[in-house]
């Protein structure tokens, strides 16, 4: 198993301690379904209390829950509102999730002097992929 975590993070992607995705709507449960297979192999369950609008509250527990100090969080979230979700968490002049990008990852850091910072890193998935 532990041969297979870095195929799945790449060398940039931390393994994460905690998975939160939006609770699952009537028109979708595509958040939990994309996690579902990497929780299963992490042991991990999925936080899906959080509604697809509740993007505010996430982000007000992801900075004062002690649960998530100090934790590496995977947040999968519909794409049409990840751009709230990170303004939510201070991020200034969050770009739109392009409509059909579906091999990224924004990584917020909040590590160096309690600033966030955004980065969006490509999955590096398959063979090629750059």
């Amino acid at each position: 198993r532990a041969q297979a975590l870095p195929k799945l993070f790449g060398s940039r992607l931390p393994k994460p301690d905690v998975i939160v995705a939006t609770h699952a709507s009537k028109g979708s449960n595509r958040p939990i379904e994309t996690v579902e297979p990497l929780a299963r192999q992490l042991h991990l369950e999925i936080d899906s209390r959080f509604r697809d609008d509740d993007y505010a509250l996430l982000a007000r527990a992801l900075m004062t829950d002690p649960r998530y100090e100090g934790k590496t969080v995977l947040v999968c979230w519909h794409h049409g509102k990840m751009d709230n979700l990170v303004k939510a968490l201070g991020i200034k002049g969050a770009p739109r999730w392009p409509d059909m990008q579906f091999d990224h990852v924004w990584v917020i850091d909040f590590k160096k002097n309690g600033k966030p910072r955004l980065e969006d890193v490509h999955q590096q998935l398959l063979p090629g992929d750059k």
